[in-house]
């Protein structure tokens, strides 16, 4: 049985949060408590683990990452449907506990753009999937991702957000474990993989088959 979710319902979900995250701009305080926060203590900090990434420092932050998950999002949906809310969620999860344990530094988080990350790395795993060609434009792609990499690394600024009255300072590992979400995500074998491992044996009989920061004291607020 094929439980993936259509390509409509996955445009929808992908429009739906885009809203979500302008209304959720639109009210700072609402940012600031859905932010994700290195203090929070459970169950609020596995809440935040997920709605940090839509909340946004600023207008100019949210505009740059909403324009690419709208459009990354929408790519990897026609090309590699069905893969797009397990991309979500890995990535949702993963990114902030790579920072929780790699980047103590860093107090809060906000940003889409790791998320956006994930959504290319599905476009650039569905790419790979289809062609000759697919693979040229993947391997294009993942070229430009790793030149934006190296130019935030060298720098220490963002390629698109402007910084020039914030202190804001990218989280340019969040970017490649997104990435690293997405391409898992949308490899169709290794997914069949895991699902089979992953449905009960019983299944398996009746063959059925799987097929963003802020300098203030000593606390650091982060961005992707």
């Amino acid at each position: 049985m094929n439980r993936s979710f259509s390509p409509r319902a996955e445009s929808g979900l992908l429009i739906g949060l885009a809203l979500v995250v302008v209304i959720i701009q639109c009210l700072p305080a609402m940012g600031e408590a859905l932010q994700w926060r290195r203090s929070a203590a459970l169950p609020i900090s596995a809440i935040t683990t997920l709605t940090g990434h839509l909340t946004h420092w600023t207008w100019d932050h949210l505009l740059w990452d909403v324009i690419a998950f709208i459009g990354l999002g929408f790519a990897a949906i026609q090309i590699n449907p069905g893969r797009f809310i397990a991309c979500l969620l890995l990535a949702a999860i993963l990114i902030p506990i790579e920072i929780t344990l790699f980047l103590p530094q860093f107090e809060t988080y906000r940003g889409l753009s790791g998320i956006d990350s994930a959504l290319f790395g599905l476009l650039i795993a569905g790419l790979w999937q289809l062609s000759k060609k697919g693979r040229l434009l993947a391997a294009l792609g993942f070229a430009g991702f790793l030149g934006k990499t190296v130019f935030e690394l060298m720098t220490g600024d963002t390629l698109f957000v402007a910084r020039e009255t914030t202190d804001f300072t990218p989280v340019t590992s969040a970017h490649l474990v997104g990435l690293v979400c997405g391409i898992l995500a949308g490899n169709r074998k290794l997914t069949t993989l895991i699902r089979f491992f992953l449905t009960p044996r019983s299944n398996h009989r009746v063959g059925v088959t799987a097929s963003a920061v802020v300098s203030s004291g000593r606390h650091r607020r982060c961005f992707t």
